[in-house]
């Protein structure tokens, strides 16, 4: 599962450092409570150690970051950081046990301040390991995180070169009429802004309804390409169009629906797009008349389709579910992601 599902800002050095150090007084009120040491001078000591603690890691920190970042090998800094944590654990030992004397408690036996300062060094060492396996984990995640982005917007700027080229072809084939040449552009340009957009704010999601109002721009271009020869309608709630989707989630469904619907459809083409909500999910639905038509892996076409695929993998796992059901009659493309912010 990927880092995302945990929320990476959880890991934020300070909510850790105080919660840990916090918790970690539970540990002298249970020896206090239960009355297994009767000492002042070691019930002191365990009391005044989440303090000493915290002061002495949050010292400790800048060192390790700078560790961190040189990237040190780590069979190098394993002894690196026991030997810091029994050095730094001696120190902190020693201070709070002349700070014991001056107020004047009583002396600790050998083996016991030997277990002191064995426990204040475990303890540090403890911390370290946590510190640099947190970091690790999340320079991990935000390395994940990145690829997965720069994956997905790779995968996404594959999809508009098709409708590209099938605005020139469209151009080419209606040159003769101006009108329908200036709302060709007129209708490319509007979907190539919106596409643009999304490219410029780098977002993974938006709200359906703009994809949507893309499409009628893509559609425009497309009645005009075949004229009577296509009737297309949009049947989405108002729930659903305002959902937040992965950019390009219908574009390669209708582009499917209308490469392989024209070659096994009676004319006119008809296709029809549905989508709702339901069940903390967005479903949506491209059907198109028609027979399923087995795509060749040699050739280019269904391209949009697997990217498809993996961008909705690469945003929400097997949470997401991508299905083609065809009948003698009719091939309906079916798409369902969970109403959640992937990223």
């Amino acid at each position: 599962m990927s880092a995302r599902f945990f929320g990476i800002k959880f890991f934020s050095f300070w909510p850790l450092q105080i919660s840990g150090w916090t918790f970690s007084v539970l540990f002298p009120l249970a020896i206090w409570w239960m009355g297994t040491i009767n000492e002042p001078i070691l019930i002191w000591l365990s009391f005044t150690r989440p303090i000493s603690g915290f002061l002495v890691t949050l010292a400790l920190r800048p060192y390790c970051s700078d560790l961190f970042q040189r990237g040190i090998n780590p069979y190098v800094l394993g002894p690196v950081l026991v030997f810091t944590a029994i050095v730094v654990g001696w120190a902190e030992f020693k201070g709070a046990y002349c700070l014991c004397r001056i107020a004047g408690l009583s002396d600790l036996t050998d083996h016991t301040w030997v277990a002191v300062w064995g426990n204040r060094s475990l303890t540090l060492l403890l911390w370290l390991l946590l510190y640099f396996g947190i970091k690790s984990f999340v320079r991990h995640s935000e390395i994940e995180r990145e690829f997965q982005r720069s994956e997905i917007r790779l995968l996404r700027s594959q999809v508009n070169p098709h409708f590209l080229f099938n605005a020139l072809t469209t151009i080419m084939a209606v040159r003769k009429d101006e009108e329908k040449v200036a709302l060709v552009i007129q209708s490319l340009a509007d979907y190539l802004r919106f596409s643009l957009a999304q490219e410029e704010v780098d977002q993974s999601l938006h709200p359906l309804g703009q994809e949507l109002d893309a499409l009628e721009n893509y559609l425009q271009v497309e009645r005009i390409r075949f004229q009577k020869n296509l009737e297309a309608h949009m049947d989405i709630t108002a729930e659903a169009r305002a959902a937040r989707a992965p950019s390009a989630l219908i574009q390669p469904l209708l582009e499917n629906a209308i490469k392989y619907g024209q070659q096994t459809s009676q004319l006119p083409l008809c296709i029809s797009i549905t989508g709702c909500l339901s069940e903390d999910k967005l479903h949506i639905a491209v059907e198109n008349s028609g027979h399923w038509v087995q795509s060749d892996p040699a050739r280019s076409f269904g391209i949009g389709i697997a990217n498809l695929r993996k961008r909705l993998h690469l945003l929400y796992g097997d949470e997401a579910q991508l299905s083609f059901d065809n009948s003698e009659s009719a091939v309906k493309a079916q798409v369902s992601i969970p109403i959640w912010n992937p990223a």
